[in-house]
């Protein structure tokens, strides 16, 4: 029997209305993501006790706690498909792309949104200033895009494996590596005062841009297997 499926953009807007009102009623990735990045950064500031950091290793604290945040929360994005047996009607009403693009939004969503709440106790806890906001925002929106995406395609490629969790961070990194320095690179040009560099920030929507593309076209081959 032909099922017509929802249009595209009708299609990312309810997978991602769908993830936003589950994690509403459980709160797990949300919670997750706060706790992670609570201890964390709590245990660092305690670590360090007013110590001045160069712009390098407090670009590469910052994106280390981002990246390890995301791998704490995001690993889930594709389980409760599985455990809820929502697979197959995902499969017959939804166009794939449309189900990989909206559940992308919703982590890059997330991933925003807590890096909202670290940032301002980033510079709590490790004392430090950002000379320009303005450019650093383009940064970490960008890295957090790159993030959220990579981890949304690893969690689909896992989602049926065993052991799923501790693979998940161990094959993420390697993919989302080239992003992170370049993250680090421009965050630690921002903390220098000379700001990132327009090859910098190209190089990150680019890497981005290849991401999301790549989800879009082989989604459909990684759902059916």
């Amino acid at each position: 029997m032909l099922v017509n499926k929802l249009p595209l953009f009708n299609t990312v807007w309810i997978v991602f209305v769908k993830e936003v009102l589950c994690e509403y009623r459980t709160g797990y990735a949300l919670a997750t993501l706060v706790m992670f990045a609570l201890v964390t950064l709590s245990s660092i500031g305690m670590s360090i006790a007013g110590i001045p950091l160069s712009s390098e290793l407090t670009s590469v604290l910052l994106w280390v706690i981002i990246f390890f945040c995301a791998m704490a929360g995001l690993g889930r994005t594709f389980i409760e498909e599985e455990e809820t047996g929502t697979v197959f009607t995902l499969r017959l009403y939804f166009h794939y792309q449309g189900i990989i693009l909206g559940k992308m939004l919703y982590n890059i969503t997330l991933l925003v949104g807590i890096t909202c709440l670290i940032l301002p106790l980033f510079t709590i806890f490790l004392q430090v200033e950002f000379p320009s906001w303005g450019a650093l925002l383009p940064v970490l929106l960008l890295g957090d895009i790159g993030i959220g995406v990579v981890s949304t395609l690893m969690a689909a490629i896992l989602k049926s494996a065993m052991g799923k969790h501790s693979l998940f961070t161990i094959l993420t990194f390697p993919i989302v590596l080239p992003q992170f320095l370049s993250a680090i690179n421009a965050t630690s040009a921002v903390l220098s005062g000379r700001g990132p560099t327009i090859s910098e920030i190209l190089a990150m929507l680019g890497y981005d841009s290849i991401m999301i593309l790549a989800g879009y076209m082989f989604f459909e081959f990684i759902w059916h297997e």
